[in-house]
């Protein structure tokens, strides 16, 4: 899901990282400048101290030792050879308490750069877990295509509580994607362990509905275990649940040789948003089950079934599902976003296009402040000259 840099990217990091170094010299040099042409009892040259100090919050750990050397000579010059005027004592006091502004000064520096060190391993690892946890989009099978997006709310994690997965088995094509109840690293276990039973379940299990039991008991194992349980000993263990959209493709053999036929597509929605079917016309209309059924953790408190929907997806048409970070994300004003509305004036839009738009759109609407994380997938039919693969 990482992507190299571009050159605009690489020059406004370059930017970002020399214009304070700059600024900072250029306030260090302006100070002694400015005290060496004023009257000696104006003390100006003890600005000059802020140097070292700013450059440790906002320079690099070089660039504030650089600044901080730049200092304690021009001070050590200013005090004990350009100046004759103020008694030793007072140069002696000079020159040592620029010395212990500038070592405290490269001391933070040096725990800012282990600080930073730190969070790029952490991001590193990171990384590796949604690589491991969520295949990088888009994911192609016999039949369809899905791309997509996923973004998570909380600051400096590139993983949170949605999950989505695509498996090509010899039933047909099995998508997934869901949302475990909170946001963040906390919800990993439980988007683990739904993960993990779908796709088990995907290659051993014909229908759907099979599909998702072994996901619900996989999420009660989950919730059975001793790490979990001594995890949430002090919180609320048993309001954790997981909203989730199955879809399935039925096996079409005219699909796979290659012809332009339908893809018949079955949803079983536990307790998701409603997905959109996005014609080729422009028109958009929203998949909403007549029975939406509990989510993933709950289905044991009631002895309904959750309910199947049957849909066929035309060649040009396209199915787009999201968590409720897209549907229930508010601008500043409380206003959840139009999600139907802006589909159905993006609808002709190639899917790479639409989720670029929607992804920049959601971003604007929320100030880029979202309340929940957020994935989307685009479902749609392969290529002819792909679905023989």
């Amino acid at each position: 899901m990482s992507r190299s840099p571009t050159r605009a990217e690489v020059r406004a990091a370059v930017s970002r990282r020399l214009l304070p170094f700059a600024l900072v010299l250029a306030y260090l040099v302006a100070v002694v400048v400015i005290d060496l042409r004023t009257p000696a009892y104006l003390r100006l040259d003890v600005y000059a101290a802020l140097a070292p100090v700013t450059a440790a919050a906002v320079c690099t750990y070089r660039q504030t030792v650089f600044v901080g050397l730049v200092d304690f000579f021009l001070m050590v010059a200013h005090h004990g050879v350009l100046t004759a005027e103020s008694s030793p004592v007072n140069r002696v006091g000079s020159v040592l308490g620029n010395i212990l502004i500038v070592g405290a000064a490269i001391a933070v520096a040096r725990l800012r750069r282990d600080g930073d060190a730190l969070l790029e391993r952490v991001r590193a690892t990171g990384e590796a877990a949604q690589r491991a946890l969520l295949r990088p989009l888009p994911l192609r099978t016999h039949s369809v295509v899905v791309d997509g997006f996923y973004v998570s709310s909380q600051r400096d994690a590139l993983v949170g509580g949605d999950i989505y997965e695509v498996v090509d088995t010899p039933y047909g094509t099995r998508v997934l994607i869901g949302d475990v109840r909170g946001k963040g690293l906390g919800t990993l276990g439980a988007g683990a362990a739904v993960l993990t039973a779908f796709r088990e379940a995907a290659y051993h299990r014909r229908d759907l509905d099979s599909g998702v039991a072994a996901m619900e008991q996989g999420l009660t194992r989950y919730h059975r275990s001793a790490e979990y349980q001594a995890r949430t000993a002090d919180a609320h263990a048993a309001e954790e649940f997981v909203t989730a959209l199955v879809m399935g493709t039925e096996e079409d053999p005219a699909a796979r040789d290659g012809s332009p036929g339908e893809v018949p597509v079955v949803f079983v929605d536990c307790g998701h948003p409603s997905p959109f079917l996005i014609g080729a016309d422009g028109g958009v209309r929203e998949l909403r089950a007549a029975e939406p059924g509990l989510p993933l953790g709950l289905g044991e408190l009631v002895d309904v079934p959750r309910s199947r929907q049957r849909v066929t997806l035309p060649p040009d048409c396209r199915v787009l599902a999201c968590t409720d970070g897209v549907t229930e994300a508010r601008n500043r004003d409380g206003g959840f976003y139009p999600l139907a509305e802006r589909l159905d004036a993006w609808a002709a839009l190639p899917t790479p296009e639409l989720l670029e738009r929607l992804r920049a759109d959601l971003a604007a609407h929320t100030g880029g402040r979202l309340q929940d994380d957020v994935a989307v997938l685009v479902v749609e039919r392969a290529p002819a000259s792909e679905a023989g693969r």
